[in-house]
């Protein structure tokens, strides 16, 4: 029987494809024949090739495959009429570091004495491997370029399928998350992980990629990102496999910062536009104010030039002392108006501060008292104050600011309200500790009133609700708003309740430091000294008002020394016996020597009185800080010009008296 099988075998036609028959024992292999198309194959005869075949297996296949192969010819044996195909690396015969891919197909029949015969056709695929080699290749360097894309781009992205449920993601995704490994998302929804706030617009965001395949761009929307909610925009386009959508492909940016400046930079525009408003509605504000100060300037400067030419034109003393207190009037008048707008002007360029001084809060606002009580006096109304501030001792306050506040809301009390009628100035304590102490001043009067529509902008800078008069009674309009700012300086509060024709209720708060009274801070309490006889040294460079001091500190008894400039009124103090001198009046701007240098050269000389002999600062300059310059220069008191014989009769009484209780150990 085996010999009919070869002699078919050597019937084979050469066309065919390369076939080895052979036949298998447990044991043995014997090679039956080699067509003429395997000796093609390996272009070798058929002799060469039967040689080769007996070879030892492990010299014929590529040692990665060996063991493949010898499993495949094992099986073949135990099972021989399966037909099987395999790949594997083949020797080239006489070149031993050269190999050909092979595919064979095997087919057997076992046979009686149990040896079985095996029809092997092989072709040689080696172009076909290179090829799939070289692509694989190419598919691995693409791969992993596109991994290091994905690794090193900042830009999150991500890939779902068409239940919306990740299948992976880039490092920046996950660092964004602070995720160790895409495995924790796999598989998930947004809605299983809980990072959004809101399902949408992200959920039917996706749902219709799914569905209609169209990609959208920048949705905005929010996601929890280290335990911060953030801004996020996501661009998604589907992803299409054979014509189907198969699943999506996204990428987020978080756009938190961009968004938050964008906010600021909208904010800060809305906030330009309002300063802007504001500055074109003061703008025109203070263009109508500089008009009505401009008039109300002019009107009484007027009224003082034409009653002054009237004045000079008459020997009749009862008209000339008629026109003088009308001068009187007008100047006041002018005078108010170039304080006030002074003041304001201050305060808006930023330039108060407090000046803290102790005193004793039953008394602290005894001038102010005084001052309007004359004023309410001069125009018929009844002024009533209660000031419960006994118990509370000593306190740490501003009270030149405190008493322009209420100076500002009494002065329009007494001057808008009718004769007969009432003022009240009330005080109450709030609460107070061992540290503090919290106040109340109600300013209340039956006068004029307010209207309704004004009460809201009454407190603005250059807003007047009458320009001019009110029962004949002129103004400068400007008395609320420097309350205010002051009051806002002093860290208070003020509420205002009016009716027009019913009169008007201003509520000031403010806090007070409560403390010991301390050595040097609160003045030494004198009586109102007699001033007659006493010496007064007067440096003053205008003629003109060197004459009006002298003037009235000769009419009320006093005796005058004259300096015209710095220098000399040192030299003055210098000539004069010890303790001659009982007070100097300064004028801060001088030639040659300027008031402050003279004060401070005046302290720095070496006799008794040089220390102690009060220096009184005669100025123009109404600030604070011209108010401190003078105190840094060692003077005690500062009194504003035009000067008011009252105030500064007062202030000789009161320093003076000091200067005789320092000189007498008191």
């Amino acid at each position: 029987m085996l010999a009919d099988w070869k002699k078919k075998f050597a019937n084979i036609d050469d066309a065919f494809a390369p076939v080895l028959v052979c036949r298998r024992h447990v044991d043995d292999f014997e090679v039956l024949h080699i067509s003429a198309g395997l000796c093609r194959m390996f272009k070798m005869s058929r002799e060469g090739l039967y040689d080769f075949f007996m070879l030892p297996t492990n010299e014929q296949i590529h040692p990665d495959d060996l063991v493949r192969v010898l499993r495949m010819v094992q099986h073949v044996f135990h099972h021989p009429e399966e037909l099987m195909q395999f790949t594997y690396r083949m020797v080239l015969p006489r070149k031993k570091d050269e190999y050909i891919w092979l595919m064979s197909t095997i087919y057997g029949r076992k046979l009686t004495d149990g040896s079985v015969l095996q029809y092997i056709a092989s072709i040689d695929i080696t172009a076909e491997r290179e090829e799939q080699e070289k692509q694989a290749a190419v598919f691995t360097h693409t791969n992993a370029l596109l991994e290091r894309v994905l690794a090193t781009t900042q830009t999150m992205l991500f890939w779902k399928d068409n239940e919306r449920r990740f299948q992976g993601a880039n490092k920046a995704f996950l660092d964004y998350y602070d995720f160790p490994s895409e495995q924790v998302i796999l598989g998930k929804t947004d809605e299983e992980m809980g990072w959004h706030e809101e399902e949408e617009p992200f959920k039917s965001d996706e749902w219709r990629i799914l569905h209609t395949g169209e990609s959208t761009y920048r949705v905005r929307g929010k996601c929890m990102s280290h335990g911060e909610m953030r801004d996020i925009v996501a661009s998604k386009s589907p992803l299409i496999e054979n014509g189907e959508i198969v699943g999506l492909v996204g990428s987020f940016e978080d756009v938190t910062d961009e968004i938050r400046h964008q906010e600021q930079v909208e904010q800060l525009n809305e906030q330009l536009r309002h300063a802007l408003d504001k500055a074109e509605s003061a703008n025109q504000a203070k263009t109508a104010f500089l008009s009505n100060v401009s008039h109300d300037m002019r009107t009484p400067l007027n009224g003082i030039l034409g009653i002054t030419e009237l004045a000079l034109k008459t020997d009749d003393m009862e008209k000339i002392r008629g026109y003088l207190q009308k001068i009187m009037t007008a100047g006041s008048l002018l005078k108010d108006l170039i304080n006030d707008t002074l003041e304001l002007s201050r305060i808006g360029s930023g330039k108060k501060k407090l000046d803290y001084e102790v005193v004793e809060a039953s008394s602290m606002l005894d001038r102010l008292i005084t001052s309007i009580r004359s004023a309410a006096e001069q125009n018929g109304v009844n002024f009533h104050v209660d000031l419960p501030f006994d118990e509370l001792g000593f306190v740490r306050t501003d009270r030149l600011k405190l008493s322009k506040v209420l100076l500002n809301l009494l002065s329009n009390a007494v001057k808008f309200t009718p004769k007969g009628g009432d003022v009240w100035l009330l005080g109450e304590v709030l609460s107070y500790d061992a540290h503090e102490a919290a106040c109340r001043f109600t300013v209340r009067d039956n006068g004029a009133g307010m209207s309704k529509e004004f009460l809201p902008k009454m407190f603005n800078p250059f807003e007047q609700e009458n320009a001019l008069s009110v029962q004949g009674k002129q103004g400068t309009g400007l008395g609320l708003s420097i309350a205010k700012e002051l009051l806002d300086v002093l860290g208070g509060t003020i509420a205002v309740e009016s009716e027009k024709g019913k009169g008007t209720t201003f509520t000031v708060e403010v806090r007070f430091e409560r403390t010991e009274r301390i050595g040097g801070q609160t003045a030494i309490e004198t009586e109102m000294v007699c001033l007659d006889n006493r010496q007064i040294l007067v440096c003053e460079d205008n003629e003109l008002n060197r004459e009006i001091v002298t003037t009235i500190l000769e009419m009320n008894k006093l005796k005058v020394i004259h300096a015209e400039n710095g220098e000399q009124g040192v030299q003055r103090f210098m000539e004069s016996p010890e303790y001659s001198i009982e007070a100097i009046l300064m004028d801060i701007r001088m030639p040659v020597m300027d008031g402050l240098t003279a004060a401070a050269k005046i302290r720095q000389l070496e006799r008794k009185d040089a220390a102690l002999v009060p220096i009184i600062a005669l100025s123009a300059n109404a600030f604070q800080e011209d108010v401190e310059d003078s105190r840094k220069a060692g003077m005690n008191d500062h009194l504003t010009k035009p000067i008011e014989p009252v105030l500064l009769l007062n202030c000789l009484q009161r320093q003076i008296g000091n200067y005789e209780a320092q000189r007498g150990g008191r």
